[in-house]
């Protein structure tokens, strides 16, 4: 995300969506009664004679709406903000009509808020470092199978699946020929993530020796690939062995500043300190307490308590933990650690001392 333009006077901040990614923190950043600045097109009837139907035809317009609703369509690499029109560039749009702004990726958009919170600035500010970093690829394999998944800043997702029948004879010289097959289209598939999605390293990983196999042959067909290349041990394969690549803190250690690595990290940390009775609170109740004695070390929120009911008072304990030089953690629900924070209430926290 870039930020185009600041004017803190009248709180506005003007940023162009670059990524997917930069779309999921939008979706955070901007708030019910936020107005929101952007072109867009505006479908208008015109009615050429009496006799013929209304033409219907979509024209361009800068528009201000005052947000009611936004969604986050990740599949549709689409945001979606909903509202009644108060701004209008064109006078044929009546302004109190209501009209939805498809925020994409290059587009350029104006929010305006009465008061930007801190944690919608650190967001923001999180956003554009994020740009500058590029991206995890994690491709976990065994024998005639690879899930390849990019770690985004929300979370993980899985964007192939590779499946070759090798044969049942392990030395069988077809099946030798099949698994040639399956590492070159194993490695063509991740060169074109790679140049898609802005990747400088995958990590390669699995329980067996078809990763080592993969690597010795990426090398001698692939070696400009091969130098971008991690090897990792896993238990299991899929979905699963993603997630244990990013516990083990590879992901760490190719890329320092990961976000989801960070935050699966903590919620384990947390979790470990439940299961021995140590310096952990969670839950409303424990945490809210925690914050008035000072004792909170690290706050770990989720990121959907941000957008409920319970948000003022969320943001309240946020600023007290803050305020005791506590550090304050936004947890994304989109990846498993999120689901784990979920399970606790959706608010823990790493304490100093003990309070009981």
């Amino acid at each position: 995300m870039k930020i185009i333009h600041q004017d803190p006077k009248e709180g506005k901040i003007k940023v162009k969506v670059e990524t997917l990614d930069d779309l999921w923190h939008l979706y955070h950043i901007i708030d019910e009664n936020d107005i929101v600045y952007a072109k867009t097109l505006r479908k208008q009837s015109q009615r050429s004679d009496s006799l013929r139907p209304e033409k219907v035809q979509a024209i361009p317009v800068f528009l201000g709406i005052k947000v009611e609703k936004i969604n986050f369509h990740k599949f549709a690499n689409a945001l979606r903000i909903t509202g009644p029109i108060i701004y209008s560039s064109r006078e044929e749009v009546p302004l109190g009509k209501y009209h939805t702004i498809a925020v994409e990726e290059n587009n350029t958009i104006t929010i305006q808020k009465e008061r930007w919170k801190k944690h919608h600035i650190e967001r923001l500010e999180e956003a554009v470092k994020a740009s500058q970093r590029a991206r995890v690829m994690i491709a976990v394999i065994d024998e005639g199978e690879a899930d390849i998944a990019v770690v985004r800043e929300y979370g993980v997702e899985t964007i192939a699946n590779i499946v070759h029948n090798l044969g049942g004879k392990r030395y069988n010289a077809d099946r030798e020929s099949e698994e040639k097959k399956f590492f070159h289209d194993l490695a063509k598939t991740i060169m074109e993530i790679m140049k898609r999605e802005n990747v400088e390293k995958a990590i390669v990983a699995g329980p067996g020796f078809t990763k080592e196999n993969f690597y010795k042959f990426i090398s001698e067909n692939y070696p400009d690939l091969a130098k971008k290349v991690v090897i990792e041990d896993t238990s299991v394969t899929g979905r699963t062995g993603i997630y244990e690549v990013i516990r083990r803190g590879t992901v760490d250690k190719v890329y320092h500043e990961n976000r989801v690595a960070r935050e699966i990290q903590l919620v384990e940390k947390v979790i470990e300190e439940i299961a021995k009775n140590g310096l952990v609170a969670y839950g409303l109740g424990e945490v809210e307490e925690a914050a008035n004695y000072g004792a909170i070390e690290t706050l770990l929120v989720l990121d959907e308590l941000l957008k409920d009911e319970l948000k003022e008072k969320i943001e309240e304990i946020m600023e007290f933990v803050r305020g005791t030089r506590g550090n304050v953690v936004i947890v994304s629900s989109e990846h498993e650690g999120g689901e784990k924070l979920k399970a606790l209430g959706g608010i823990a926290a790493l304490l100093r001392y003990k309070i009981k």
